[in-house]
């Protein structure tokens, strides 16, 4: 197993075999083997102190060097590819080359190849000698073009200063015919053009480094590269390259060159600016670091275990390998089946139920920014747990995984139901951006908020409607008050009214002495009961770890310091106020006003008694009496209610704006992942309706009202067609039309504006309050259509543009991949995303999008095709196999110098070539089938070698 990484490289160095500028001050006895050792030393220091991994040797028409500079580079943790450059015999000057070959060559196998395939000889020799001496370099025997066809396999030709003297590309050493054939011969692998960021011009060498020139066509495809041709210490790594390899090897670098647009990061490059200290390795975004498939599997005897990269994975294999169980077993621990269309939720349960029932998954992941390691583990019985802080939570590490039948199911059309693509697309969107809508258990989840605020709002038109409804009763207990009080009045002579009225009025006065009393008894029980919570609160025993412990000690001195202060104003005030208080009732008591009280009461009394003595009903009186005492306490009661009205019509409104906020800001979230996906791809665009998709709010209202299957089939979506779909500009007003309508069950001005049938209206206004007021909370969904651009179209014309609900099955699910692609930055886990798609559009497309989602996000995919691990440069590929009832990750025998075997996994990316034999078997059915097909396509593939 080979793990793919960035290496950060210097791929033309020289040493003091020519021309070489030593440090100051420096003795070096360079032609003694102690002072070679001495200097390469502190060459590799100063390779490792400039932070370079690889370098290559580039030495002028030798490679004497090479075996002392690998051991060298061995000492200090250097790679040192072997190599040389050359003088070609093209060009007034000669055209340079560096020729490199693979780690195990020495400076004999240079020797032979500088004296042999480079050309040189007796007549050439590598150098021209002043007094025995060497002076200059030599050329060559052959031409640029002769040594570029007679380089041996495993050597790889890079042209070096390209565009300066003795460059491939240089009008000043070859033009022509000749430096077309230069560039476009395919043992050229990479060329060093300069910097080539914030290029301009229209010069030959601006459209060079921009790769615009349609007449050099291999400019897109040739890598480029960054080096220091360093002839001294300090000028190593000044110019570098990252290049990404799993087997540093000629092969590794071949591959990387092959595809540079992701293997090939030069120090100019403006995507290094996207990573951390201009550092491709290091990751920021979250991903899955290995997975184990253990406990009781029915498919496999033993556990499977995987590691994973944070960029592009692959994992192949035949049928039964288990591909299928590592995507359910990242579903269970990570992700949900309840967002899958209902046929591919019950596909999805049933395997877990049937594989799963007795297994324990685990799976470690790194946390996005952060990179904290983290582990989950599922089983049947208690679902996805993972530790965080010690302690056990349920797994809320986002992360999405999509089959390629639910991308089918997801894009399919239904004509019976116009916006179902739309509901899908928009269940990936907020199962991306945490809002989706049928999560009501977390807190802080979507659904639960959105059930949180139609609950307050329910509550506040509750306490509004019984409001409205109490001080309804207003009038009529006033007019009450006044023919009580007539018929009170009837009791009595003018007299003895005036009696009646003075008792009356103490009796009142005396109420509201008493309402009074009781009030200021209840603040003092009040400040009292706060000075004893203050007294109960624990000091906190919270302490503070060096060098801050002294002064967070005195921060909570001095916040115990408040609490102290206000217990000691608490009880002040009390014992004041309480003081008083009961002189303030001394003196009520005592006063004339109070006296006049009693003694009205014990007039009232003398009163009645005179009543019964004259033979009159006093219980009559008493009862009227009394009635009239309980009228004028409900009028008191609902006066007090009065400024209330207000605010608890405006607490309404503040609800209801609370469910349209959570709306807005999920439409918002939403356009924001649209608009970036669109930005993106460039091929899809999005257009959102808001509050459009009825037909899902239409079966919740008919759920919710409880109507039978065959009641009010068409009523309910009329009165949707009303509500929803009408002019954008009164909707406010039906809306509100429809609240106030189901709030208060008077439903005349509803039913006369939605043309709503009688026996509709009846049935709503027999709901139970509690449910009319859920109805009326419900809001229906946005729709978003989704268009993808035509081939060939042109993205500023809206005749090139199709709606997906338009496309065919391969375009629809084409569409629908890209999206998917295209959005998020949690891990991605695709499985056979090339089903039912055209070779062309997995070329065009499926290839293209995880090329370019690899850089943010990682990928984990499924693949029987062989374009998404080659073309797609996957960082991993991973090779599973059904071995005997045992699901494994390939493996074969190697021996160790030692003659002991080893295992080694088939893991790794395409240089490695128990993965590279694993594709050509399993997905291009073997290399004979392969070269079979090349046979076939021969005259295409020669056209397009030669272009």
């Amino acid at each position: 197993m080979s793990e793919t990484k960035w290496w950060k490289c210097d791929l033309q160095v020289a040493t003091p075999a020519w021309n070489f500028r030593f440090p100051a001050n420096s003795a070096y006895d360079i032609d003694s083997p102690e002072g070679r050792q001495v200097f390469l030393d502190d060459y590799m220091a100063a390779v490792r102190d400039a932070g370079i991994e690889i370098i290559a040797l580039a030495d002028h028409n030798t490679g004497e060097w090479i075996d002392a500079a690998k051991a060298a580079g061995a000492r200090h943790g250097v790679i040192v590819f072997p190599g040389c450059e050359i003088t070609t015999h093209t060009g007034a000057d000669g055209v340079h080359l560096i020729i490199l070959g693979d780690l195990d060559k020495t400076s004999q196998d240079f020797d032979r190849l500088i004296y042999g395939a480079l050309g040189f000889g007796d007549e050439h020799p590598p150098f021209h000698r002043t007094n025995g001496l060497r002076s200059q370099p030599g050329s060559s025997s052959k031409t640029l073009i002769q040594i570029l066809d007679d380089l041996p396999e495993g050597y790889l030709a890079v042209a070096p200063h390209a565009l300066n003297d003795n460059g491939i590309a240089s009008r000043d050493s070859v033009q022509g015919d000749l430096r077309y054939k230069a560039l476009h011969h395919e043992r050229l692998v990479a060329v060093d053009p300069g910097n080539c960021a914030d290029v301009i011009g229209d010069a030959f060498n601006s459209r060079f480094r921009r790769r615009e020139l349609d007449n050099f066509p291999r400019l897109r495809d040739l890598a480029f590269l960054s080096m220091s041709d360093a002839y001294s210490m300090d000028e190593v790594g000044s110019r570098f390259a990252w290049i990404r390899m799993g087997n540093v090897s000629i092969e590794g670098l071949r591959q990387a060159f092959l595809d540079h647009e992701s293997r090939v990061l030069c120090d100019w490059s403006p995507v290094l600016a996207g990573f951390p200290e201009r550092n491709p390795n290091i990751v920021r975004h979250a991903w899955i670091t290995s997975v184990r498939l253990a406990g009781q599997l029915t498919n496999s005897a033993e556990p499977l275990s995987l590691s994973f990269h944070p960029s592009l994975n692959v994992i192949i294999g035949g049928r039964g390998s288990g591909k299928s169980s590592v995507v359910a077993a990242l579903r269970a621990l990570y992700s949900s089946s309840e967002g899958l269309p209902p046929r591919l939720m019950a596909e999805a349960d049933g395997f877990v139920d049937t594989v799963f029932a007795h297994a324990e998954l685990t799976a470690s992941h790194r946390v996005q920014e952060s990179q904290e390691l983290q582990e989950s583990r599922w089983t049947r019985a208690s679902g996805s747990v993972t530790e965080v802080e010690g302690l056990p939570v349920p797994t809320r590490y986002p992360v999405t995984v999509i089959s390629q039948k639910e991308l089918f199911e997801r894009a399919a059309g239904d004509k019976n139901d116009r916006y179902l693509s739309s509901r899908s697309l928009l269940a990936l969107i907020d199962a991306s951006v945490g809002l989706s809508g049928s999560d009501t258990r977390s807190v802080d989840s979507y659904g639960r908020r959105s059930e949180d605020a139609r609950s307050g709002w329910l509550i506040a038109v509750r306490n509004y409607v019984l409001l409205v409804g109490d001080l309804g009763q207003l009038p009529g207990l006033k007019q009450q008050e006044t023919t009580l009080q007539k018929q009170v009045d009837a009791f009595s002579s003018e007299e003895v009214k005036q009696r009646l009225s003075r008792i009356d009025v103490r009796t009142h006065e005396a109420e509201g002495w008493n309402a009074n009393e009781k009030s200021v008894e209840q603040a003092l029980t009040s400040v009292r009961k706060l000075s004893e919570d203050l007294r109960s609160l624990k000091k906190s025993d919270l302490s503070a770890q060096e060098p801050y412990a002294v002064e967070y000690a005195h921060h909570l001195r001095e916040a115990q310091g408040i609490v102290a202060l206000l217990i000691e104003q608490l009880d002040d005030i009390g014992t004041k106020a309480g003081a008083i208080f009961e002189k303030v009732r001394g003196t009520v008591q005592a006063g004339a006003w109070y006296q006049d009280v009693l003694a009205a009461r014990a007039d009232f009394e003398a009163y009645k008694l005179g009543l019964e003595q004259q033979g009159l009903s006093t219980s009559e009186f008493n009862r009227i009496q009394g009635e009239l005492s309980k009228v004028r306490e409900a009028i008191r009661t609902l006066e007090e209610k009065e400024p209330s009205i207000e605010p608890a019509r405006q607490r309404v409104a503040e609800a209801w704006e609370a469910i349209l906020a959570l709306v807005a800001d999920r439409r918002a979230e939403r356009q924001d992942l649209l608009n970036e996906v669109q930005a993106r791809s460039e091929r899809l665009r999005f257009r959102v309706i808001a509050l459009a998709d009825t037909a899902p709010w239409v079966e919740v209202v008919r759920e919710m009202s409880g109507f039978r299957a065959d009641a009010f089939l068409d009523d309910v979506p009329a009165l949707a067609a009303w509500l929803w779909e009408g002019a954008a500009e009164g909707l406010s007003e039906r809306w509100e039309i429809w609240r106030d309508a189901l709030a208060t069950g008077e439903m005349t001005l509803l039913q006369r504006e939605a043309k709503l049938r009688p026996q509709f209206v009846e049935r709503l206004k027999k709901l139970d309050e509690t449910v009319k007021l859920r109805v009326a909370s419900q809001v229906p969904d946005d729709v978003v259509m989704m268009e993808f651009l035509k081939e060939g179209g042109v993205a500023e014309r809206d005749a090139d543009w199709q709606s997906i609900t338009q496309g065919s099955p391969g375009q629809r699910t084409a569409a629908m991949l890209a999206f998917v692609l295209h959005h998020g930055r949690e891990p991605l886990i695709l499985d056979q995303p090339e089903d039912d798609l055209d070779s062309e559009w997995i070329s065009r497309l499926v290839v293209k999008e995880l090329r370019q989602s690899r850089w943010s996000r990682q990928l984990i995919v499924v693949s029987h095709n062989a374009n998404i691990p080659v073309l797609g440069d996957a960082d991993q590929v991973v090779a599973l196999e059904n071995r005997s009832g045992v699901l494994s990750v390939r493996s074969s025998k190697e021996l160790r110098a030692a003659g002991e075997e080893f295992d080694v996994l088939h893991v790794g990316p395409v240089e490695n070539r128990y993965v590279r034999h694993d594709i050509q078997a399993i997905m291009e059915g073997g290399v004979a089938a392969f070269v079979r097909r090349e046979q076939k396509y021969h005259n295409e593939t020669q056209k397009y070698r030669t272009r």
